[in-house]
């Protein structure tokens, strides 16, 4: 079914739409990508404000516990108090006593505002004091600790540890609830520099985290997580077991983030996750800040459903100014337009174009579209007018048909063997010569059929070596191969023995013996039919090949019919007449073979 043509009053309307929109929707697309790169820049500044802070608090924390320590160490009264205990009268009153102003030196350190949860403090002598949420004074062995290693590896450096639940401490635990706490353990030194004992700073884990639990609370989004540098989580404490491992293990496997830079990682459900990570030195602690793009990706509804409303808005009015606009350009064309299907052939000369009501219009191309049209009406009242259309390809193909003339040479040459051939009473090979002749010259002369099978080209061209070989005789020697699937496809007539001639020609200016092969074959490649023609002579000269390529590149772009040479066909005469039947798919090809003399390939698709 025809499809019918659109009318200009509904066609341009939708032009002036389309192109109306399409800007509008680039500059809110542009507008929305920068919003939404703009909120991504934000969640991740925000994302890597959380981390910082957090950092700076637990630098705060670890800094305070640490103050401690050193205080501790370097009060006048806990350690000479600890040094003159006898262990071996740990339970005798003089021990008690001493024991109690060491109890009062450790409150008055931690002091009415609970600076630490508790302080305690080791000797390598084997005696240990501590005071804060409980007291206590026995005798232990200080290499059974358990940070005792860690804290030898460190030198006597601040540790700082898991957060371990009350009972860990003290067992059983004398609360009815098991609050965890976090400690920090240091080594001291006597006058000589020998390890002398350590000091155990314990907080609460809800007071020393507390602002990060502030934190998350304000920004529930974002998750914070803490790990020591053995990979083990110290932060968030109590959670889930599943979720809390399922976090330590993921990220303690990231070895290669980079530190202070927001990336993206996936965590055990496959989802992506941004993570801004930083170092606490002091400590070794990596502290992240971790936000999931399907949290960032949820916000962003509310911004896209807001710019999906604008952008339906923005069509909506700019379809009814396209509406507006094209109507007040397209009133007299529709005018026009109605006048046209009107009129008839018996009013062009039965009514004067004054009759005719033609609108009005303050448009320059309108009125000279209505001008023209009186000029024709009135045109067409005194005279017919005559139209003439020529046809291009038609003209090619009658001068086309003129490449079968061959040059008389060929003729004169035939016509002086079988002079010599008579007076050698060559009866025989006469017989055959002539008929040979008489089909190649019937062949070249029928011009009812440009086109011809492969079939019949190499049938003809055979016919032709068979004439050349009455005067080359045992010094020429042909070879024909050609694939069935390709001898039937028409291709152009005389569309090998322009080559071949060129091959007797130029190529054999060597000794003979001179051998011509002629291979037809299909290629499943490309759907191609080639023809190869090779020949042992001479080969093309150095820079021949490039003029040639030269000179078919220029027939290929132009395709100019006076190229063709009536009185005797060149390669440009058979690549003209193979680029008039296949177009871009035609092939001649040229080059010469390793073991010496030229190959001529020519080709086509096999479905043209």
């Amino acid at each position: 079914m025809k499809q019918k043509t659109p009318s200009l009053q509904k066609a341009l309307p939708r032009y002036y739409f389309l192109v109306l929109f399409i800007t509008l929707a680039i500059l809110l697309i542009a507008f929305y990508i920068y919003y939404i790169k703009n909120l991504r820049v934000s969640e991740y500044q925000n994302l890597q404000n959380i981390c910082d802070s957090a950092l700076s608090n637990m630098e705060q924390e670890i800094e305070k516990m640490s103050t401690v320590s050193l205080n501790t160490i370097y009060s006048k009264d806990i350690l000479p108090g600890i040094r003159n205990v006898d262990v071996t009268r740990i339970n005798s009153q003089q021990t008690y006593v001493q024991v109690q102003s060491i109890y009062n030196s450790i409150s008055a350190m931690i002091g009415p505002q609970q600076t630490v949860a508790q302080i305690n403090i080791y000797h390598k002598n084997g005696f240990s004091v501590g005071s804060g949420f409980y007291t206590y004074h026995k005798k232990i062995q200080l290499s059974q600790r358990s940070w005792y290693d860690t804290v030898m590896e460190k030198n006597g450096y601040k540790v700082m540890s898991l957060p371990r639940q009350l009972s860990f401490f003290m067992s059983p635990a004398p609360l009815p609830y098991d609050p965890y706490y976090i400690t920090l353990t240091r080594l001291y030194f006597d006058n000589i520099h020998e390890i002398e004992g350590a000091v155990e700073v314990l907080q609460k884990c809800d007071t020393f985290f507390s602002y990060l639990n502030r934190l998350s609370a304000a920004n529930q989004s974002i998750r914070l997580v803490i790990l020591n540098e053995n990979g083990e989580q110290v932060y968030p404490v109590q959670t889930a077991e599943t979720e809390s491992a399922g976090i330590a293990s993921l990220l303690s496997a990231k070895a290669s983030l980079p530190i202070g830079q927001i990336t993206h990682i996936r965590d055990e459900n496959g989802n992506k996750t941004a993570v801004f990570y930083n170092t606490l030195s002091s400590v070794g602690w990596q502290i992240y800040a971790m936000e999931s793009d399907s949290i960032l990706v949820h916000s962003l509804i509310a911004p896209t459903l807001f710019f999906l409303a604008v952008l339906i808005i923005v069509l909506l009015v700019t379809l009814a100014i396209c509406i507006s606009i094209s109507g007040r350009i397209l009133k007299p064309v529709g005018e026009l337009k109605n006048t046209f299907e009107t009129l008839d052939l018996d009013d062009v000369f039965s009514r004067s174009i004054d009759s005719v009501p033609l609108p009005e219009s303050h448009f320059e191309e309108i009125k000279t579209l209505i001008a023209s049209f009186r000029n024709m009406y009135n045109k067409m009242n005194s005279s017919t007018l005559e139209m003439m259309k020529s046809q291009e390809n038609e003209i090619r193909a009658k001068e086309i048909a003129t490449q079968s003339m061959m040059k008389p040479h060929f003729l004169y040459n035939n016509l002086a063997n079988i002079s010599v051939m008579a007076e050698e009473n060559m009866n025989q090979e006469i017989i055959s010569l002539t008929e040979n002749l008489c089909d190649y010259l019937r062949y070249t002369s029928t011009g009812g059929e440009l086109r011809v099978t492969i079939r019949d080209e190499f049938l003809y061209t055979q016919k032709y070596l068979a004439c050349m070989n009455v005067r080359y005789r045992d010094r020429l020697t042909c070879t024909f191969s050609l694939d069935e699937q390709i001898a039937d496809i028409k291709i152009p007539k005389l569309s090998i023995q322009p080559i071949i001639e060129n091959s007797l020609k130029y190529a054999f200016m060597k000794k003979p013996p001179w051998r011509i092969s002629i291979c037809g074959f299909f290629e499943e490649t490309d759907g191609k039919w080639y023809i190869r023609i090779k020949d042992n002579g001479c080969g093309f000269a150095e820079g021949e090949i490039t003029r040639l390529t030269e000179l078919m590149r220029s027939i290929r772009d132009s395709k100019d019919i006076a190229c063709l040479k009536i009185g005797g066909m060149g390669l440009q005469n058979v690549y003209l007449r193979l680029l008039l039947q296949y177009g871009a798919c035609a092939v001649l090809i040229l080059e010469n073979n390793p073991e010496g003399g030229a190959c001529i390939t020519i080709g086509g698709k096999i479905n043209d």
